[in-house]
């Protein structure tokens, strides 16, 4: 019998590997994760969910956006705002998770049972190898065995080769934290090369803390897995902060003007020119694979990369397994994690359950958007009849204490028993009560469970009941 270093080696230490290598741990395997960076967390951690995340909510609060509707839309908890008001929340946060991330595996460094081999680069050499080289000294290398592989190496920002990305003008999605090391002040101006999730977010965000924003889209598409009446006032929320969208328009050209410090310019296909003191390029990301010398042991991926694996998360070669960004679609931090975790639990023969077909998400836009279920274009188009309940934010009593009168709660069920079909929620606090209406819909549950029960007054779940009553009436009409 061939002897193994590890049982599990996990390549990646973001949402997917984290987890996959702390399950692993926890069903008594010995296992090791190879990391590209010093600290551990990924992407998500250092420069992507989590201090995005942190940055919007230091900008609602330094602003005073929950404040306005009782102080006027001039209120702001702070008058002058620094990248250092901004970004010391970020640190902060970002400190904690890494503490508690260390914290979570010193039980397992104390038995034994993992390794972490900071700042190496991984390929996968075989079936049951990874030839680990430090990147600092590629000349100090190490092969390390293992029974299973997991790969959860995450993705990173993708665009063209000709756009001149510097960290201090022009920055991808990933460098826009570098922004507090490489700027005196905030922008006054910034054009967003993409409207997708992450352009949406950064976007609306830095158009709350009082830059001009141009948003570039190259169609007149947005957001196009939400429901539409979600986007149509995510959109009017943001042209009311100041987000100028630029339709059916792409880049031919993005630059960094001559003869200026600090501004950059962006020539569009048909020959305009936009001018700002930044420019974030997201264009969308791609997965961070193909440096893993996977084609030469017959690892099957797709053509932009991407791993193809089974329900098991299994790849083409059954000892190796991936999570994460690396598999595709959602690629989210949510769903990473439990990918990691089905993944390590798999691959040492334990069932873990199916993969969820329908699952919360969440865009962090201000005013942030969550969905689960069906929209009314996937029903209309599939055939399924249903009926719909509405609730607006101006109708539930906590809304108007936190000062959001803005948002929107919409059920989609059956007509006929009631069975949950869809949730779609738009305002403060949606990516936290979308977990109701999952919970519902995991459970088949029915408008009834809204309905016959009792929600805390004043809370933001009374909405379910609004909207809940709003469908019946509805039908009964």
């Amino acid at each position: 019998m061939q002897p193994f270093d590890y049982d599990v080696l996990v390549i990646g230490s973001g949402p997917a590997g984290f987890t996959a290598a702390v399950q692993a741990c926890e069903m008594g395997a010995r296992v090791a994760i190879v990391e590209r960076r010093e600290t551990l967390g990924g992407i998500t951690l250092l420069s992507g969910t989590i201090p995005s995340k942190t940055l919007r909510e230091a900008i609602l609060y330094l602003r005073g956006v929950r404040h306005r509707q009782f102080y006027g839309t001039d209120f702001t908890q702070k008058k002058d705002i620094t990248l250092s008001d901004l970004f010391v929340r970020v640190r902060k946060v970002v400190e904690r998770r890494i503490a508690t991330m260390e914290d979570q595996l010193q039980a397992y460094r104390d038995g034994d049972r993992i390794d972490v081999y900071r700042g190496y680069h991984a390929t996968v050499d075989g079936p049951n190898s990874v030839h680990a080289w430090v990147l600092k000294n590629p000349m100090e290398s190490v092969t390390l065995k293992a029974e299973k592989i997991i790969i959860a190496s995450g993705s990173r920002p993708r665009f063209a080769p000709d756009i001149p990305v510097d960290n201090e003008v022009i920055y991808d999605s990933d460098s826009v934290f570098t922004l507090e090391f490489k700027r005196k002040t905030l922008p006054e101006s910034l054009i967003v090369v993409g409207a997708g999730v992450i352009g949406a977010e950064y976007g609306s965000a830095f158009a709350v803390l009082g830059c001009k924003v141009s948003l570039i889209q190259r169609d007149h598409s947005f957001l196009t897995f939400a429901e539409k009446s979600l986007v149509d006032l995510l959109v009017r929320r943001m042209e009311d902060f100041g987000v100028e969208f630029v339709w059916n328009a792409w880049y031919d050209k993005i630059e960094r003007m001559s003869g200026s410090e600090e501004r950059a310019r962006v020539t569009l296909a048909d020959g305009r020119t936009l001018e700002a003191d930044a420019v974030i390029v997201a264009s969308g990301r791609e997965v961070a694979s193909k440096v893993l010398g996977l084609e030469d042991v017959g690892v099957e991926t797709t053509e932009h990369g991407l791993i193809k694996v089974n329900e098991l998360f299994q790849t083409s070669i059954p000892s190796i397994y991936a999570a994460g960004d690396v598999i595709g679609f959602p690629a989210l931090a949510s769903t990473s994690n439990e990918q990691g975790r089905m993944a390590a639990s798999y691959a040492l023969g334990r069932r873990a359950g199916g993969r969820r077909a329908r699952f919360p998400m969440c865009v962090y836009t201000i005013p942030e958007i969550a969905m689960i279920g069906y929209t009314q274009d996937e029903l209309d188009a599939r055939g399924i009849p249903y009926a719909k309940g509405v609730a607006t934010y101006e109708e539930v009593t906590k809304a108007g204490i936190i000062g959001d009168p803005h948002g929107m709660l919409t059920l989609l069920f059956e007509p006929n028993g009631g069975h949950l079909l869809g949730v779609h929620i738009i305002g403060d606090q949606a990516c936290e009560l979308i977990h109701i209406g999952q919970a519902v819909m995991s459970f088949n549950g029915t408008i009834d469970y809204f309905i016959d029960n009792v929600f805390n007054f004043p809370t933001m779940g009374e909405a379910y009941k609004i909207a809940a009553l709003n469908g019946v009436r509805q039908l009964a009409g």
